[in-house]
């Protein structure tokens, strides 16, 4: 059963949701020590809905050294397409007492939710700003309007989850940020790279790529992407638009790009 390119990045794209670059000229008694964000990413037949809080309850403002906590979850749900059981075969579909022809295609729909709670610390060194986090991890799916004989993953998955967040400022008008995640909650590793270009002192253009992959991937697949992201700042939040082209890695069942889109808002106060 090859399942198609959106079942990854749907757990996975709010792992990175924020570039914790402060807004340029901002002073640091305007911050809060309160960081609120949400966001919708959406891909061929995905979608998903994210929330979450970040707290430094013992640091000055959420861009001091200091300890971390934060809590977030989504909502969504994908599409594919996969292989069923045959009504004359019953469960053998699965098996080479039925053949190929006998068998039926059948589109499948899942809902996926996930929730984190994850301690961590900040630290600043010069122009590097480095986050790890560690903490509980939740991931839970159900097929919808079928059961796929062939995937046994519906239910929920309890785990750890570990998290690194580094952002550098290269110049004047230049930054990087670089984040990995893992949680063994259904195997989810993601990655996202990106590199802004601040065509004013608030708004930064620039490429991005991420790397996402889960249990219904298997061994030997994984889902992609590379597009742009724009990203509009101001001394309370920012907000960041990112789109391009996204596809599913597999030798076995290799499919067409397609499109991908995420909007992210984020608060302090």
């Amino acid at each position: 059963m090859a399942m198609s390119a959106p079942t990854i990045a749907l757990a996975q794209a709010a792992q990175a949701q924020a570039d914790d670059g402060p807004a340029t000229g901002a002073s640091p008694s305007q911050y809060g020590w309160r960081e609120v964000y949400g966001g919708v990413d959406a891909a061929r037949d995905q979608w998903l809905f994210y929330s979450g809080v970040t707290l430094a309850p013992f640091s000055r403002d959420i861009y001091s050294d200091g300890w971390r906590l934060r809590f977030g979850g989504g909502y969504g749900r994908y599409s594919y397409d996969g292989i069923g059981p045959h009504t004359n075969c019953g469960a053998a579909a699965m098996n080479d007492i039925c053949g190929e022809s006998d068998r039926k295609r059948q589109r499948y729909d899942v809902s996926h939710s996930y929730a984190e709670a994850l301690l961590g610390y900040y630290l600043q060194l010069g122009q590097l700003t480095a986050k790890a986090f560690a903490g509980a991890s939740m991931s839970s799916e159900k097929h919808l309007n079928a059961i796929d004989p062939s995937n046994d993953n519906d239910g929920t998955e309890f785990g750890v989850k570990g998290a690194l967040e580094f952002w550098l400022t290269l110049s004047d008008t230049s930054w990087t940020s670089l984040d990995f995640s893992y949680s063994t909650a259904r195997n989810e590793t993601a990655s996202r790279w990106r590199t802004g270009w601040r065509m004013t002192p608030a708004l930064s253009i620039g490429p991005e790529l991420r790397y996402d992959k889960n249990i219904e991937t298997g061994d030997d697949a994984w889902t992609g992407r590379s597009g742009l992201f724009a990203r509009y700042e101001w001394t309370g939040g920012e907000i960041s638009l990112a789109g391009g082209a996204e596809w599913w890695v597999d030798d076995w069942a290799p499919e067409a790009p397609s499109a991908y889109g995420n909007l992210n808002l984020l608060f302090h106060y």
